[in-house]
């Protein structure tokens, strides 16, 4: 099974520095489809099996309607029957789900064939949304956790208990751990995942990278047949690959 997991930023591309994302803030009200081509193009290159993408827009005026997921699911060959659209990554309840822009923010966990995706939400903190997708035996589990630290340790706390233990599973996705990996070694530990980064190679600022925000953790009944952090500059994130097996 080939994984690709990418927090593509909404769509806006790369600025290229601090300073331009400051001078470019107006890409988050409505940004050229240059970026988003870039990525179709990455996903035709890959040709995964499996695509989380975290920070994807399901069709606000920032995007002129289009839909980052749905329109990623068909590359896939997916049935689109509602399976691309999990909803605003804020929760059901959460007033951000009803503000414009913030409505469409959201993330994706999308395959080639019409496996259910499953919702879940995390108790605390500003970005809710869990994925939950099957392929080839493996469970894939597509987060974004919080920018602040304590925000973050009770997710982490939370997803200890909650992932299955038994299982083969996959948790990946922008974890935004700018402490250092050690935020993760508690969990890792208790539930036996490793990094497939295994160099722990940065992924954040894709234009000049220092730290690793973003992960794909296997448990260990999972192999990692390859790995890769790929250089492109389509997000302020870099996008990781990996293919995987029993």
């Amino acid at each position: 099974m080939r994984l690709l997991v990418y927090n593509i930023a909404y769509g806006t591309g790369c600025p290229g520095g601090e300073a331009k994302r400051l001078l470019t803030v107006h890409r988050y009200l409505r940004t050229s489809r240059a970026p988003f081509r870039g990525i179709t193009g990455l996903v035709n290159d890959l040709n995964p099996d499996v695509v989380g993408l975290v920070e994807a827009d399901s069709g606000s005026w920032r995007t002129a309607g289009m839909s980052h997921p749905e329109f990623v699911a068909r590359m896939l060959s997916e049935v689109t029957d509602g399976l691309a659209d999990a909803g605003s990554k804020y929760g059901p309840d959460s007033i951000l789900s009803r503000i414009p822009y913030l409505r469409s923010q959201t993330n994706a966990l999308l395959g080639r064939t019409g496996a259910e995706v499953k919702k879940h939400y995390f108790p605390c903190g500003t970005k809710k949304l869990i994925l939950e997708r099957e392929c080839d035996g493996i469970t894939i589990f597509l987060v974004h956790l919080g920018l602040r630290s304590h925000t973050r340790a009770r997710q982490i706390s939370f997803l200890h208990e909650f992932l299955p233990k038994e299982r083969p599973i996959v948790l990946a996705g922008d974890f935004n751990t700018f402490g250092g990996e050690a935020e993760l070694e508690k969990l890792k530990s208790e539930l036996g995942l490793r990094n497939a980064n295994s160099t722990g190679a940065a992924t954040y600022p894709a234009w000049k990278p220092l730290k690793q925000l973003d992960y794909i953790l296997v448990s260990p009944q999972i192999r990692v047949d390859r790995f890769e952090v790929v250089p492109v500059l389509y997000s302020d994130h870099l996008p990781l690959v990996a293919d995987l097996s029993l």
